[in-house]
């Protein structure tokens, strides 16, 4: 088994990759802690399983030495670290690829190799990202917003008596609450947002068919119901670590 890890900036998400497909997620958080602690959650998610390799994509530089650590004390040394300098499986038409984060190449490389292209990924983490991969020319480049979970922080932080929510399950079409008011503002107005974004982006490809993807930690709870046009694949960012590890190590 392979080790895949993608440090975000709120969360770690870890995953089994078999050679061909993630055959186990899980999740771990990214906050600083001792490596000791860290070892230990992911040996009590690993079980009796054993690994004979990692790849590590981060978008947190101050993580990747304890994630070394954890990798090395797991039995790998040295553990693929995911960047545009690698075989991705596309080709990186953008002026500065040394700048692209990992997790948006790994989105990248899994969106080609599972749906093809040309193909929009929309990554709702702490940051939303949207990333656009052109038949023709490969990764262009995208957009990166505030993620969902902002909304409610820079409410709370910015107000006086807004309280500090978090994204939850609410009914009716009109706020008779406080907390039920944020909620509807937050979810209908983070739909739009993603809407109108993915449609300056498919009229700016300029391209037919394209498939929308959607992944992240909020992508089920933005996308259903909403009508965009999304396809939910949850975890599109590790199976992109697996098929780079595939591309790369494999092959070696």
């Amino acid at each position: 088994m392979i080790l895949l890890v993608d440090v975000g900036n709120t969360s770690t998400t870890l995953g089994l990759w078999d050679g061909a497909r993630v055959v186990k997620t899980g999740r771990v958080p990214t906050t600083r802690r001792a490596a000791a602690v860290v070892l230990a959650e992911v040996r009590r998610w690993l079980g009796r399983r054993t690994i004979a390799d990692a790849v590590l994509s981060t978008v947190v530089p101050a993580a990747r030495p304890l994630w070394r650590q954890v990798c090395g004390a797991l039995g790998v040394p040295s553990p693929l670290e995911v960047s545009h300098k690698l075989k991705l499986g596309v080709k990186l038409s953008y002026p500065d690829p040394a700048s692209i984060g990992a997790d948006r190449l790994a989105d990248a490389a899994a969106v080609v190799a599972r749906y093809g292209a040309p193909a929009i990924v929309v990554d709702f983490g702490t940051a939303t990202t949207f990333n656009v991969i052109s038949a023709r020319r490969g990764y262009l480049g995208g957009i990166i917003a505030p993620g969902l979970a902002l909304m409610f922080d820079y409410l709370a932080e910015r107000t006086a008596l807004l309280p500090h929510l978090h994204l939850q399950p609410t009914r009716g079409s009109v706020g008779r609450s406080t907390a039920q008011a944020m909620q509807l503002g937050a979810r209908w107005g983070y739909r739009g947002l993603t809407r109108e974004i993915l449609a300056e982006l498919v009229r700016g490809l300029g391209e037919k068919n394209v498939r929308l993807v959607a992944t992240g930690g909020y992508a089920e709870r933005i996308v259903r119901g909403a009508g965009l046009g999304l396809t939910v694949d949850s975890d599109l960012t590790l199976y992109g670590l697996g098929r780079i590890y595939a591309l790369n190590r494999s092959a070696s």
